[in-house]
């Protein structure tokens, strides 16, 4: 079949595309097998076919989001939530000293799939399995330079805007905190318990997608 020719296509003609082509699309349909650990109606959970160490999963959304300025707010508050409740099953699973979470978020970054994702790594004494992050000291001017662009970008407030958003969070913590459990809105797979038994028991083969 002769590949369209993407110049000629709309921007959600090319998103289409992206996602009909896209292995971990795939993946979370259920159209391509995977080590699922974890999955909801919002993101699936599987385990790396190849892991940096037994219980390496992939969390992602279900829908195509290629890098995470595009996911939406409230789909990656509940990823992150998901993440969460992972990285503590890894942590039972394996007798595990800690996680690492991270995303790779750009090619620059060293994405290669292209299909938004959160890694979550089990991490023991000695695995080989680190994240290399250079210490470079900068000089306080070009800091500052740099501080004061980050929160101009961001919106850099007063005090007095300060305070009133901190009450608008506030506000929002406690409705977050009213809604149903998340085991009930999620309506996910697996508890904790049965998912840290299965990352036990099939996780330390390796797992796969």
């Amino acid at each position: 079949m002769e590949e369209p020719d993407i110049s000629k296509l709309n921007q959600s003609e090319i998103e289409e595309l992206q996602k009909k082509n896209c292995v971990f699309c795939h993946i979370a349909s259920g159209k391509v097998p995977a080590r699922k650990v974890y999955e909801d109606n919002e993101c699936v959970a599987v385990l790396d076919i190849n892991p940096a160490t037994p219980g390496h999963m992939l969390l992602m959304p279900k829908e195509h989001y290629t890098v995470m300025f595009q996911v939406p707010e409230r789909a990656l508050d509940h990823i992150f939530v998901i993440a969460k409740g992972l990285s503590q099953a890894g942590l039972k699973a394996f007798q595990s000293k800690g996680t690492t979470i991270f995303a790779a978020n750009g090619v620059a970054a060293g994405q290669r799939a292209p299909h938004f994702m959160l890694h979550i790594i089990p991490r023991t004494a000695g695995d080989s399995a680190g994240l290399y992050i250079p210490s470079r000291a900068f000089p306080e001017k070009e800091a500052k330079q740099i501080a004061a662009a980050l929160s101009t970008l961001l919106g850099g407030k007063t005090q007095e805007e300060k305070a009133v958003a901190a009450e608008i969070v506030k506000e929002e913590r406690t409705e977050t905190a009213e809604k149903p459990k998340l085991a009930e809105k999620a309506g996910k797979s697996a508890d904790l318990d049965s998912l840290t038994e299965f990352l036990a028991k099939g996780g330390r083969k390796g797992g796969g997608k």
